[in-house]
């Protein structure tokens, strides 16, 4: 059963950028807006899984049979899928789509609540240049790597500013777009979006699996992504108010034994989220799972039936971890 990406024309990255793909070069990842979300998400995995010899197509049309990956934002809600598709929608950050026979969230807990979905992490930042060994105990840079906008407005104010540097040789980095892979000089990366108790179930762990992967300690929120996948107080920090990224800020720096700690759990925990690991999930949904629940789809005379099956299969599927 052909599997095709679909990718409307207007997000189809131009000439240059599309060879930059292929090669691996890529870097300045931009993540607002859906141009950059349909090039993460669509452009990113097709060329992924056509290098590693996996049959699937990339369309910028909507095919009339077979299996239908798409963004969910790319339709409004009363679009329906031909009759002969199978339709499965990567949800990203935007909301499931009504007509898709499965869901692809990019949160695990998202995964654990909505009914016929499957957990895929966002692909981690191409080409990461992981800390420099070279810094040694050095704590000075706390970096946020992403929109400005996506920091919590509290750590924004010159108020928690001064108190930051009132601890020695601290101070905060907004990092650009350009300089998101680069963890080279990075002592800690900082990303929380507020201290509501909401836990923004569309929202990936991405941040915190680059800096696993960059072997940097991680102060994140209350974000239910990172409680899936990480551990508070062993792999990464949880931070509940302003106050508590000062103390745990204070803790890193004064205690590097900790800090060690927290990188070197980091580090195994990363290891479930490196870009061969995401690649192989990948692999195991185009070729087994998604097949599979078309097989199904294609068989079962009663909708209600199916869409009960597939609850069940994907759930089964879950929390397979990649070995």
């Amino acid at each position: 059963m052909r599997v095709t990406f679909y990718l409307p024309e207007k997000y189809l990255p131009g000439g240059p950028d599309q060879e930059a793909w292929k090669s691996g070069s890529i870097r300045n990842l931009e993540e607002s807006g859906k141009i950059a979300c349909a090039q993460c998400w669509i452009y990113q995995t097709w060329v992924a899984l056509e290098a590693a010899g996996v049959p699937c197509g990339l369309s910028s049309e909507i095919p009339a049979d077979g299996i239908l990956l798409a963004l969910s934002g790319f339709f409004n809600d009363s679009w329906r899928p031909p009759k002969g598709v199978f339709f499965a929608d990567i949800v990203a950050d935007f909301l499931p789509h009504p007509a898709a026979h499965l869901h692809i969230v990019q949160n695990r807990a998202h995964a654990g609540r909505l009914p016929r979905s499957v957990f895929m992490p966002l692909w981690t930042q191409p080409n990461l240049v992981p800390r420099d060994p070279a810094r040694g105990a050095v704590f000075e840079n706390v970096c946020f790597l992403g929109d400005p906008c996506n920091l919590a407005p509290a750590l924004r104010e010159s108020a928690w500013l001064e108190r930051l540097r009132s601890i020695p040789s601290l101070r905060l980095d907004v990092r650009r777009a350009d300089r998101w892979h680069d963890y080279s000089d990075v002592d800690c990366s900082l990303a929380i979006r507020d201290f509501s108790r909401s836990r923004q179930l569309h929202k990936p762990a991405t941040k915190l699996y680059n800096a696993w992967l960059a072997g940097v300690p991680f102060i994140g929120g209350n974000d239910s992504a990172y409680a899936a996948d990480g551990r508070s107080g062993a792999d990464y920090l949880k931070a509940a108010s302003p106050e508590e990224v000062l103390a745990h800020l204070q803790r890193l720096r004064e205690d590097p034994t900790f800090r060690s700690a927290l990188v070197a759990n980091g580090r195994k925990s990363g290891k479930e989220f490196t870009r061969e690991k995401t690649l192989h999930r990948w692999e195991r949904l185009v070729k087994e799972t998604l097949p599979e629940l078309a097989g199904r789809f294609a068989t079962t005379a009663l909708p209600g039936k199916f869409l009960f099956e597939a609850t069940q299969f994907a759930i089964a599927h879950l929390d397979r971890r990649v070995r």
